[in-house]
């Protein structure tokens, strides 16, 4: 037996049920995926999921979930008997028993479960009771009438369970920054469509093992769409090239990037584009040249990464294992690049730009 907890979930008023039932197929869809058929039930704020213990960890990845233990249920007259077998391989300096009585029925209070227990495991094994920091925790939830003891908690995701904030089209490279986005996306619930747009030598196959990464995060298999970057640019930068503009080029790949995403998020009734996008780290993404990128597209643009720096980022792109992915990605040099970029250019001059793409129907 797994038990499952979560939180913010527990605070959606009318459509806590909802978000209950959601997060409980998602983690059976979780399971399912890595071929194990568990069973899965709601009680008095968890899911107690049938599955073997190792199952634990799938779990531990699903959005929602704030932590998972192995348990073993049983009567709570059974539970001295339990921990003396239980416990014969354990040789803590120091322990302490943590009860949480989820039933109020029950007629022992959490504190004197603690200490019944408690004086227990002192009298058969001689460990001293340390109640802050000890080598050892005795997790007891009393649920239903049933004591389920557990020795570990798996610290989950947290968040929203995924397909509960609809979905939304990410802008995916084989970078650090887009798999973070689309991993907080996950988080908060939303669905996810991956938008890549490939630049050749072994990218594609890079960002396709980091979508198998996130599918860990994901109840069902991301789609992932591949568009030739240099086929998207080509008709943007011969129009720079004409009007000797060539510094926009990087505003305007991003530009020519946001709006196919537009196209194919209005195909797959996605309510937003998601980019990994973070204030003034590059080019592109200083304040001026988001504000003119923004202002192209007409569809919602969300940047879940923009007041983050680059550590904070790296450090979330280790956790969730897309890291590792990056440091495969080869070094992909676009022949579009030129020598200046502009950092803060004018919204006159811009503006001039659209004109012309929209005249030549580019736009």
């Amino acid at each position: 037996m797994i038990i499952v907890r979560y939180g913010e979930i527990g605070i959606k008023g009318g459509k806590r049920r909802e978000f209950e039932r959601k997060l409980r197929d998602n983690i059976l869809a979780a399971l399912r995926r890595k071929g194990i058929e568990g069973k899965a039930r709601i009680v008095r704020g968890r899911i107690l999921v049938e599955a073997p213990d190792e199952a634990a960890e799938i779990i531990a990845k699903v959005p929602g979930v704030v932590s998972v233990s192995p348990a073993r249920e049983m009567l709570y007259e059974e539970v001295p008997a339990y921990l003396k077998e239980a416990l014969k391989g354990h040789s803590p300096e120091s322990f302490k028993v943590e009860t949480q009585r989820l039933d109020k029925t029950f007629l022992k209070t959490s504190v004197e479960v603690n200490r019944e227990i408690g004086a227990f495991i002192v009298e058969n094994f001689g460990w001293k009771v340390r109640l802050k920091n000890p080598e050892l925790v005795v997790g007891i939830e009393i649920i239903s009438g049933r004591a389920y003891v557990f020795f570990e908690k798996i610290r989950g995701v947290g968040g929203l369970p995924v397909g509960t904030q609809g979905k939304v089209v990410v802008l995916l490279s084989g970078g650090i920054d887009s798999p973070v986005a689309a991993f907080l996306m996950l988080k908060r619930g939303a669905e996810i469509t991956a938008l890549h747009f490939d630049q050749g030598l072994n990218a594609r196959s890079v960002v396709e093992k980091t979508v198998d990464i996130l599918n860990d995060y994901s109840p069902k298999d991301i789609e992932l769409i591949v568009e030739n970057h240099f086929e998207v640019l080509k008709p943007y930068v011969s129009v720079l090239s004409r009007l000797g503009l060539q510094e926009w080029t990087c505003v305007l790949c991003k530009v020519a990037m946001l709006r196919r995403a537009a196209e194919i998020a209005r195909e797959e009734k996605a309510l937003g584009i998601v980019t990994g996008d973070s204030l003034g780290q590059v080019a592109s993404q200083t304040l001026a040249n988001l504000y003119f990128e923004t202002m192209s597209v007409r569809f919602p643009i969300h940047r879940p990464l923009l007041g983050m720096d680059k550590e904070e980022i790296v450090a979330i792109a280790k956790r969730i294992g897309t890291y590792q992915a990056f440091l495969e990605y080869p070094y992909c040099d676009c022949p579009f690049r030129p020598d200046r970029v502009v950092t803060s250019g004018k919204v006159e001059q811009f503006q001039r730009i659209l004109d012309v793409l929209e005249r030549e129907g580019v736009i």
